[in-house]
């Protein structure tokens, strides 16, 4: 399998916890009610390096046979029941406020 460079890997690193936490932020409400502070230490970084590894799939994927599978399969199997994701609340009142 292709590999990226060290500085790509970083970026994607990087982006992949900037994603994290806007997931994790946005579960706080859903944490507080049904997880515990230990069940949400294990799940972050479950959602961190899923985030990572389907950015970097993304990212090979027009080089690399296996990361086209990996998308592929991925695709395949999201329900037909998910709805198609929205801007977060709170963001999207941030949009409206002038700059």
């Amino acid at each position: 399998m292709k590999k990226l460079t060290l500085r790509a890997t970083v970026d994607l690193q990087c982006m992949s916890k900037y994603i994290g936490i806007v997931v994790r932020d946005a579960m706080e409400g859903f944490h507080h009610k049904y997880l515990s502070d230990e069940q949400m230490k294990e799940l972050n970084p479950i959602i961190r390096n899923a985030i990572f590894t389907a950015l970097y799939a993304h990212t090979i994927s027009e080089t690399s046979p296996k990361a086209q599978r990996f998308i592929s399969e991925k695709l395949a199997s999201i329900p037909e029941y998910w709805e198609s994701p929205e801007l977060l609340q709170d963001f999207e009142s941030n949009l409206s406020d002038k700059e």
